[in-house]
């Protein structure tokens, strides 16, 4: 690919050298309890210049969990993150868009030392991680904080819904991956006392099973059996997604995350399994069987076999076409492995292929030149410690290190569980030309805290808690034997809580020069003196307190899987970024007929090293196109079928792609027929000079137009042409959702029926279409078109947990789904052959 035009080579890490070779730690006081203070110290640039004297004092608690390693720096940085944790719980939060930005009373987790809210993914996921087993009856009311029944003033069943953030376009059902709740109330299960778990499991069934309920009707798609929308955290638009859905969501909306879909799984089998424990058969079997042909969907639709990835999303921009994407996304390939969507052969490969830097792995690949860091170019320590999760899962032990050190060093040379990080620099911050960014960041992000946990918990010292119980299995690779803990025989954690108990954890390192092996085996478990090896223990076979003992063997040459991988090295003869994407030259005509074929005008970058592919209706029609202008040999039938193209550059070298560009097709006028709202009845809404319908959408609204015909038989694409200012493009609850109709006129039928998104885009002004649906329609027959309210037309202003949203509209007792009207659209796609 080109060379990219910020090198960072002066930026390269060169870390505080301590003893160590790190940042350095001392212990500055030991209590008669055992509880130490710690100082950390680093020379390293820090976000906000905060702390100004590069120092922090990090104290442990008389009571609670402490690490004793032979490391004081491992020690040091687990007793940081148990304090962050400590900090992020909160007995009140606020948002700006909240209570008109005033606290109110909640004790729960917040986001972070920036984020004083809770939000959906973050706290799911940190849950997930491991943040449940210290505080499970803060988890439950935190979970309960973005779990919500109707407003009083909405009709209609699935009354208990999980919420979804405020996001793009007026977030749900643009945004959908609010099923990872799932994540953390079934993390919190696991860490319940017997009691406990029965209430909680019967308190989340029902939002789960409403959750389930009402996107399997408004956002499932029948066709490929997936679900539609953003992708789970990658939730900035243009950071992941092409620049030009930065002010057109529709294509997020429509389009499928691997992630999401991952996600969604979880959820239908951890609400299955809700389900079995609750008594109801039909229930369980409904959505095992909906999580088993998702998986299947999965897989069949997201994996790239040449790749050896998963990829990120499927993108579609209306509907009507599906274009896959060669984007990846760390978390989505993490969660098919460790969700067992990916087989044993598969998650080695995933592994082993995508891409790590010097500072751990990048959350997307490949990057984006010219979009600033955040997602693109960016480390987030919560995805490094799923992904080392997944490593230690396939015993992938070059993964496994790699995600250790990543999470050390980066938590120890910031004196925090930042946020995010520059990929190339392992920088907070990083300003090099016009290279900026992280452009958000925030000292203890809540879900990069538990990453840090999850690192020490389950990967170090194996303590898994699981719906069975209890089990410990030891991960320490040759090179945490000799880099983190070689000054020691024994590693030691203390004061770890579970389902009421307390447990004192010893593990027994083999010796440094006996370390055959790329990876200890786990040869033997006692607690209490008991032989327990290879056991799950439930919680009633536990004392209140327990002492455990795990003896290591590293003698038995158990090399592990340790495939190279891509490991970068980031300067000018290796390339991290896509190239630019071509653009369509309007001017030319872009798409057009020309001599009885369509002919395709486009600008590529002068790289003579980067050419064009062509997509025709999702599919690859041209490779290697190098001039800017191209005939389809295939078009001849334009006048019968609609063809839609997409662009995409590719580099020679390197094999990057870039993003796509917006489609282009070509119709002429017989091919598509717009009907003005102003020759349709209507109730509701007020019409402006133009005859456009201004504020229409109450739930008793109704627009309704008979006597509708088309110029040919065919297939077509009906959508709603439509604005909606009620919010911003990047925030908002209030995404315009309606059903959609096309009934036979005589007889009342409904031949098809979708249900029409419209969301925000910060004018009232600003006309767009919706998504399609697609009918087929005869030009001798005459149609209805109804468009209105049912009872699963909703939005997150619905959520009777949104009454505090003071930003804009949306808050309060009453629900928002407004929109202005223009008209509606009939857009042949294919002509049929048989008139």
């Amino acid at each position: 690919m080109a060379t990219p035009s910020i090198i960072y080579k002066d930026l390269l890490f060169q870390p505080h050298t301590g003893a160590n070779g790190l940042p350095t730690v001392e212990m500055v006081d030991e209590s008669a309890g055992g509880a130490r203070a710690y100082e950390l110290r680093t020379d390293r640039p820090l976000r906000d210049e905060f702390p100004p004297d590069g120092r922090i004092r990090i104290a442990e608690p008389e009571a609670g969990p402490r690490c004793r390693s032979g490391s004081m720096r491992f020690d040091a940085l687990y007793a940081m993150a148990v304090q962050e944790a400590r900090q992020n719980a909160v007995s009140r939060v606020s948002d700006a868009d909240y209570a008109h930005g005033k606290a109110f009373e909640a004790d729960v987790y917040q986001t972070g030392e920036k984020w004083h809210f809770v939000w959906t993914r973050d706290l799911a996921y940190a849950l997930h991680l491991g943040l449940a087993l210290y505080d499970p009856e803060r988890a439950m009311r935190s979970l309960r904080f973005k779990a919500s029944e109707l407003k009083a003033c909405v009709e209609g069943g699935f009354r208990h819904q999980i919420v979804q953030d405020t996001g793009s376009g007026g977030s749900y059902p643009v945004s959908t991956d609010r099923v990872v709740w799932a994540l953390g109330a079934h993390q919190t299960l696991c860490c319940l006392e017997p009691a406990q778990r029965t209430a909680w499991r019967a308190e989340i069934f029902p939002f789960l099973r409403d959750t389930i309920e009402q996107d399997r009707r408004l956002i499932f798609d029948e066709a490929d059996g997936l679900y539609r929308g953003e992708q789970s955290f990658l939730d900035w638009r243009e950071q992941t997604y092409p620049q030009w859905t930065a002010d057109n969501v529709l294509a997020i909306a429509m389009s499928k995350a691997l992630s999401t879909n991952a996600a969604y799984i979880f959820m239908l089998e951890t609400t299955s399994a809700c389900a079995r424990e609750l008594g109801h058969p039909a229930e369980q079997e409904r959505y095992a069987s909906w999580a088993r042909e998702l998986r299947e969907a999965v897989n069949r639709v997201f994996y790239d076999a040449d790749e050896g990835l998963y990829r990120a999303y499927q993108l579609t921009e209306s509907g009507e076409c599906t274009l896959p994407v060669k984007r990846y996304d760390l978390l989505g390939q993490c969660l098919a492995i460790l969700f067992d969507i990916a087989d044993e052969e598969r998650a080695r490969r995933m592994l082993a292929r995508y891409p790590v830097g010097r500072y751990g792995p990048p959350v997307v690949w490949p990057q984006e030149a010219d979009v600033p860091i955040y997602h693109n170019q960016g480390i987030w320590p919560f995805v490094t410690a799923y992904w080392l999760k997944a490593a230690r899962k396939v015993n992938n032990v070059a993964a496994m290190d790699a995600g250790v050190r990543s999470l050390v060093e980066l938590a120890a040379s910031n004196l925090s569980n930042m946020e995010n990080f520059d990929f190339v620099s392992g920088l907070a911050h990083v300003s090099v030309g016009e290279r900026v960014g992280p452009v958000i960041n925030s000292r203890r992000q809540l879900w990069s805290v538990a990453g840090y946990l999850s690192l020490v918990h389950e990967v170090v010292f194996g303590f898994r808690a699981t719906e069975e119980g209890l089990r410990l299995e030891p991960t320490v690779t040759a090179w945490m034997r000799r880099s983190l803990f070689a000054r020691s025989a024994h590693m030691e954690i203390r004061d770890l809580p579970y389902q009421g108990t307390v447990n004192d954890i010893l593990v027994h390192l083999p010796p440094v020069a006996e370390f055959s092996s790329a990876v200890a085996r786990c040869v033997r478990v006692l607690v209490n003196g008991t032989d327990v090896t290879g056991r799950t223990l439930s919680a009633s076979e536990l004392s209140p307190r327990n002492a455990w003992e795990v003896f290591l063997d590293a003698s038995r040459g158990d090399t592990g899987d340790t495939p190279d991988g891509i490991v970068l090295t980031v300067n000018e003869r290796n390339g991290i970024y896509s190239p630019p994407a071509p653009e369509w030259d309007d001017a030319a005509g872009a798409v057009r007929p020309e001599e009885g074929r369509l002919r395709l005008s486009f600008t590529q970058p002068s790289d003579p090293r980067i050419v064009v592919d062509i997509f025709r209706d999702g599919q690859v029609c041209a490779h290697g196109i190098t001039q800017g202008e191209w005939v389809d040999p295939d078009s001849g039938a334009y006048r019968e079928k609609i063809y839609s193209y997409h662009l995409v550059s590719r580099h020679l070298h390197s094999g990057f792609t870039s993003h796509p560009t917006p489609g282009r097709s070509t119709r002429s006028a017989g091919q598509s027929v717009r009907i003005p709202v102003a020759q349709m009845s209507s109730a509701g809404g007020q019409r402006d000079e133009h005859g456009s319908l201004e504020r229409w959408g109450r739930p008793d609204d109704v627009i309704d137009l008979r006597g509708v015909r088309v110029p040919r038989t065919g297939r077509y694409a009906v959508r709603v042409e439509f604005s909606n200012g009620s919010g911003p493009i990047n925030t908002g609850i209030t995404c315009a959702v309606k059903r959609l109709e096309v009934l036979a006129q005589e007889s009342g039928a409904v031949i098809r029926s979708a249900h029409v998104i419209m969301p925000q885009s910060g004018s009232w002004d600003k006309y767009a279409l919706s998504n399609s649906l697609l009918v087929d329609l005869d030009e001798k027959a005459y149609y209805r078109l109804r468009l209105f309210e049912d009872p699963l037309s909703r939005n997150m202003s619905y959520l009777a947990s949104n009454e505090k949203y003071t930003a804009r509209a949306g808050g309060g007792d009453s629900c928002y789904n407004f929109v202005n009207l223009a008209g509606v659209h009939l857009s042949l796609i294919n002509a049929s052959q048989d008139q």
